[in-house]
């Protein structure tokens, strides 16, 4: 079980979202270029990084910030928010060096550009973001219903070439209720996808609790708050969930 720290970036500060409402934020650093800092040296294996801005704005608005990060750490980073074009995805992959590109809204809109991407890069580069509130994905920010389930959405995803999702419960975000552990089930057990969990941890045992499920495909989950907050400690999580499964995709890391 791969464990993934959060950076969200607003107006270029580290922030936490409350159930995914871009306006109730609350404040954790001026600088997310040292928060990146500080999980490396907590020995994580990667960063997930969200360009809070771009993803309610449709473009991306931390690029600098983002950059600094990029550059100040030697592992990997995963990035999403505000990816709505090729031309942005390609500039990101290939000039910011991010690792993998995450994509929500703009693959409900325009699965077009999924494939566009899967055609000129690896698939390992691409995760779909499954945002939900009450059994419906949400998109544009997670302000707007797009009509359709998680699991259909993830199997569209599937049928078009995508291998690897991140699914969230936007109602368990900053709140540490724990992960919405039916929906993971249910996507585990109806789809072959990499499945990312995400919102919603608060403790260690949040984290046992989708280990036991036993589903393999399920193999990484995001963390923010319950981090930042000090929850539990993150030498714990590196020394009982970190796997050696070399399917997560990860460039080498030192």
């Amino acid at each position: 079980m791969l464990v993934i720290p959060v950076i969200d970036i607003k107006d270029g500060k580290c922030v936490r979202t409350i159930q995914g409402l871009s306006d109730k934020t609350e404040f954790y650093s001026e600088s997310p270029r040292k928060i990146a800092m500080l999980f490396r040296k907590e020995n994580f294996k990667t960063i997930h990084i969200t360009d809070l801005d771009g993803a309610l704005y449709g473009n991306m608005k931390n690029f600098e910030m983002i950059k600094e990060i990029t550059k100040a750490v030697d592992i990997p980073v995963q990035l999403g928010g505000g990816i709505r074009d090729f031309e942005t995805a390609k500039m990101i992959i290939e000039e910011l060096g991010v690792y993998r590109i995450v994509i929500g809204t703009a693959a409900l809109t325009n699965p077009d550009l999924i494939k566009q991407i899967l055609d000129n890069f690896s698939s390992s580069k691409l995760a779909v973001c499954i945002d939900e509130k009450l059994n419906n994905v949400v998109k544009d920010g997670w302000i707007h219903y797009a009509d359709v389930t998680p699991l259909e959405f993830a199997k569209q995803m599937e049928s078009i070439g995508v291998k690897r999702i991140i699914y969230q419960d936007v109602t368990r975000v900053g709140n540490l209720c724990g992960p919405h552990i039916i929906r993971l089930t249910e996507l585990a057990s109806n789809t072959k996808l990499k499945i990312t969990s995400a919102g919603g941890i608060s403790k260690y045992q949040d984290l046992k609790m989708i280990t036991d499920l036993n589903y393999p495909e399920i193999d990484s989950v995001m963390i923010s708050r319950a981090l930042y907050e000090n929850q539990f400690p993150c030498q714990r999580i590196w020394r009982e969930l970190e796997s050696k499964d070399t399917s997560l995709d990860l460039p080498g890391v030192s």
